[in-house]
């Protein structure tokens, strides 16, 4: 560990990928790691000049992430899942622009049509394109608003209920390869303009649900939506100093995308990192103050250099955004 500003952790590792590719065909997950978090993906493609429909299905399995988002309402998106899409959105476009491409815009209208199927696939625990009674994709987007003249739709579910789980089915998506690569086209096409990305975290299922609604236009509740950050916020109690150039120190740290899960700390000396420490001790009164899970503490104990110290700690983010610094103490050892 170096530098003077700690690595963003906890994404989780593609570990294999079987890609089968025919009409309603779900792809194999070979590889069975424990615990596995399992993905499917599937995307629909529609070439309104030649009006054909090509639907491709894929699987694979992630390796589970460590960090496990709250499940949010089936009917209004939470911030968590807000903030989810929105990670899902800038990473389409940093996608489209490595590939010379301009940005999408992002629409209000087709954010509403992904979050009905979203809802609708939540509720039957089935990732499809179209649920019956549910109308056919184009015309959920007619119905939201959307006067299109082409569309495409990617779907998909992880049980990684995490912005980093969610991000990286996009990530899969756009890292498909020819012939078997719907979601990849989709995402980088030249027909459509817009786009509405809905994330949904179902406490139910246990998985969180993707769609993401492209058309060639946005449609009349179009919006452009700048992306969120939360940073985690934290305090830092005590600084002690112990025999043998320890110190200990004690606090809490929270992020407001997960207020659930304890943060890893990452602890530096004059700049220089000493390490990263899991947290996870009780913290009755940070919980009723900020209404966070119950371990929100840490206390952690380091070796240092001989001499006078400052010392910082931060608190490791693990939605998007950067780390937050907690405090930094200068102590002599």
């Amino acid at each position: 560990m170096s530098g003077t500003t700690p690595a963003q952790e906890g994404a989780p590792h593609l570990l294999h990928r079987t890609i089968g590719v025919s009409p309603m065909y779900t792809g194999t997950l070979t590889a069975r790691p424990t615990p596995p978090s399992r993905v499917r993906v599937a995307a629909t493609i529609i070439d309104s000049r030649a009006h054909r429909i090509l639907a491709v299905l894929a699987g694979c399995l992630l390796l589970a992430g460590l960090l496990t988002l709250r499940a949010g309402s089936a009917s209004a998106a939470t911030t968590a899942e807000n903030t989810a899409a929105r990670t899902v959105f800038n990473t389409i476009n940093a996608e489209r622009s490595a590939n010379h491409l301009p940005a999408l815009a992002w629409s209000t209208a087709l954010v509403s049509s992904a979050r009905r199927h979203n809802v609708t696939m939540a509720a039957r625990d089935t990732l499809s394109h179209q649920i019956n009674p549910e109308a056919n994709p184009g015309a959920r987007i007619s119905a939201a608003g959307v006067a299109w003249h082409a569309y495409a739709e990617n779907i998909a579910y992880t049980t990684d209920r995490t912005s980093a789980g969610a991000n990286h089915m996009q990530q899969v998506m756009y890292a498909e390869k020819a012939p078997n690569d719907g979601h990849r086209l989709n995402t980088l096409s030249r027909a459509v303009k817009a786009v509405g990305v809905d994330v949904l975290i179902d406490s139910r299922t246990h998985k969180l649900w993707l769609t993401e609604d492209f058309a060639d236009v946005a449609g009349k509740a179009a919006a452009a939506v700048a992306p969120v950050n939360h940073l985690p916020s934290g305090h830092l109690d005590s600084i002690r100093v112990l025999s043998g150039h320890r110190v200990t120190m004690a606090g809490w740290a929270v992020d407001p995308d997960n207020r659930s899960t304890p943060l890893r700390i990452a602890v530096y000396s004059d700049g220089r990192g000493v390490g990263t420490f899991g947290s996870g001790v009780a913290r009755a009164d940070v919980a009723r103050a900020v209404h966070a899970g119950p371990r929100q503490g840490f206390q952690l104990t380091v070796r240092l250099a001989a001499g006078r110290r400052t010392v910082c700690s931060y608190a490791i983010n693990i939605g998007p955004g950067a780390n937050r610094l907690i405090k930094c103490a200068t102590v002599g050892v």
